[in-house]
């Protein structure tokens, strides 16, 4: 599927405080309707698992977010007004999935089928091939461990930028799993909802 989305270098050297992110850190449910931008996607993007090394042979890349037995098996799909993507970490863009909007789907409470950006975090767990994470309770735990890593550092990067976000587990997973075509070893595991706020709001 073409439109795919080759996004900005990630700004690295942007100056706010680890520790003011921490204290402004909160669950925010009302955003405006102004679409985030190419480079405010490259930045949140690479801040929740973009990578910070890169493969060489058969060494894994290193990423923002730990995961167990570096399995890496959270892939972050992104829900805008023109359909959906896949972010490619190792590409750091866009891939398109579906050209449908399918936003609404984000949570089941009815204040998010507004919302102005989706994340969906899915545990892919075909990638979860080590010894120690190879049983159904431990891909489990895992994942949602993993998956929390991941959504905090959106927290925290929307805390340092003036966007609202909130994690979501209140989500009708069958039909947001069909309506994105994912296979049975592909399981939803919370969504996250970014946007623009009003500066009172932060």
């Amino acid at each position: 599927m073409e439109e795919n989305i080759r996004l900005p270098k990630p700004q690295k050297d942007l100056e706010f405080s680890l520790m003011k992110a921490l204290e402004k850190r909160r669950s925010i449910r009302k955003w405006i309707d102004t679409p985030l931008s190419e480079q405010e996607l490259s930045n949140l993007l690479w801040a929740a698992c973009g990578v910070t090394k890169k493969k060489y042979g058969k060494v894994k890349s290193k990423r923002t977010a730990p995961s167990a037995c570096n399995s890496q098996e959270i892939r972050v799909y992104v829900l805008l007004a023109n359909g959906a993507y896949l972010y490619s970490e190792e590409n750091h863009e866009l891939v398109k999935i579906l050209k449908k909007d399918i936003r609404e789907y984000i949570g089941t409470q009815k204040m998010m089928r507004c919302a102005p950006m989706g994340l969906v975090y899915v545990a892919d767990l075909s990638r979860m091939t080590s010894p120690f994470v190879r049983g159904k309770d431990a891909q489990r735990f895992s994942a949602w461990v993993d998956t929390g890593y991941v959504s905090q550092n959106v927290y925290l990067y929307c805390a340092a930028s003036n966007l609202g976000t909130v994690a979501l587990a209140l989500i009708d997973r069958e039909k947001l799993r069909t309506l994105m075509g994912l296979k049975e070893h592909e399981k939803i595991v919370i969504t996250q909802v970014v946007g623009h706020i009003q500066a009172s709001d932060s």
